[in-house]
């Protein structure tokens, strides 16, 4: 394939800007052809960024557009699964941000599409399988030396947003990624989870500050997940797991330590756009390398729905109080 491939990318805001830029500037054979977003001037900001895009105010007519060969999602998250369908319908690959829905009824839904047409179209947006330090951590249990992985910690921490945000909010829209890094890093599923909060606000009872779910794995290991939702720090993912043989942790940031003037520190990333901002290049360079060469691969839709499941699962714990199961339909063939 001689070409570019033509991207459409729906969705004009921090993540769709940071993806179209990304796919103009670091991103061979791939060209930004049509953009879409309600906010007519920052479809227009970002079109002329990406060299002179198109662009529109409708996200179908962007799938069904002749001179998009693929497509990037990043909406709002309820709009997520009528598109990602509307790409299968259209035969076009589609690069979904996280959730895939934001029920488990709609990913299904998505899955079951998949899976009928037989082959994989969708990617999603799980981009911490391509950050260097999550790679070096999976690679490093890969090799054997340490043995069974028996305990998976994951630490999530968000600036505040302005506004309390909802427990569900935090499940499906933040620890939905450090489901599927549990799932990946242990490489086990999820069996069960208990899951508990503390309130933004006492008045708000469903509001969250902070989000704990621990997690019970198939093979009968175990996990935790924290999500801070307003640190008033930073942003930042930490990943630390237990091994039979010893101990690997990602460390909490990139950054250098500075020392100077009788202090020492290290600057913490303000939002996930500057933290994973070299795993969201690599994240689209794979997959345009993927769509070039025929061959779907990094996560997929099975993973959005799985994941999502999880969080289903959390969700009606938070509102139990108990452990709940993680319920699952049967995983098509397409993704084994």
């Amino acid at each position: 394939m001689g070409s570019a491939l033509r991207i459409g990318v729906i969705g004009a805001g921090g993540m769709g800007g940071r993806h179209a830029r990304n796919l103009t500037t670091h991103v061979p054979g791939a060209q930004v052809s049509l953009i879409m977003d309600l906010d007519q001037a920052r479809a227009d900001a970002t079109a002329a960024a990406c060299g002179g895009a198109r662009t529109c105010a409708d996200g179908q007519a962007l799938i069904r557009d002749p001179e998009v060969d693929a497509v990037v999602i990043a909406s709002p998250d309820p709009t997520h699964a009528e598109l990602a369908l509307a790409c299968l319908a259209a035969g076009k690959p589609v690069l979904c941000e996280k959730p895939l829905a934001t029920s488990l009824a709609d990913a299904e839904r998505v899955v079951r599409a998949e899976a009928e047409l037989g082959r994989r179209l969708i990617q999603l947006g799980f981009m911490r399988v391509y950050d260097p330090a999550h790679r070096a951590l999976q690679a490093a249990l890969t090799e054997g030396r340490l043995g069974r992985p028996l305990l998976f910690r994951g630490l999530h921490t968000n600036l505040a947003t302005g506004h309390p945000r909802s427990a569900a909010d935090v499940i499906i829209n933040s620890a939905v990624h450090d489901f599927h890094s549990a799932r990946w890093l242990m490489a086990d599923e999820v069996a069960s989870v208990q899951a508990q909060h503390v309130p933004a606000r006492p008045d708000q009872p469903d509001s969250c500050r902070l989000l704990l779910v621990q997690l019970r794995f198939a093979g009968g290991a175990l996990g935790s997940v924290e999500v801070n939702a307003a640190s008033g720090y930073g942003y930042e993912v930490e990943v630390a797991l237990t091994c039979e043989h010893g101990m690997a942790s990602t460390g909490p940031q990139p950054e250098p330590w500075l020392r100077s003037a009788g202090q020492q520190g290290q600057a913490v990333p303000p939002d996930w756009l500057v933290r994973f901002e070299q795993a969201y290049v690599l994240e689209l360079q794979d997959w345009i390398r993927s769509l070039r060469a025929g061959q779907a691969h990094g996560p997929s839709a099975w993973d959005g729905y799985i994941s999502l499941a999880i969080a289903e699962a959390a969700r009606h714990s938070l509102a139990s109080g108990q452990p709940t199961g993680i319920t699952a339909m049967a995983r098509p063939a397409l993704y084994g």
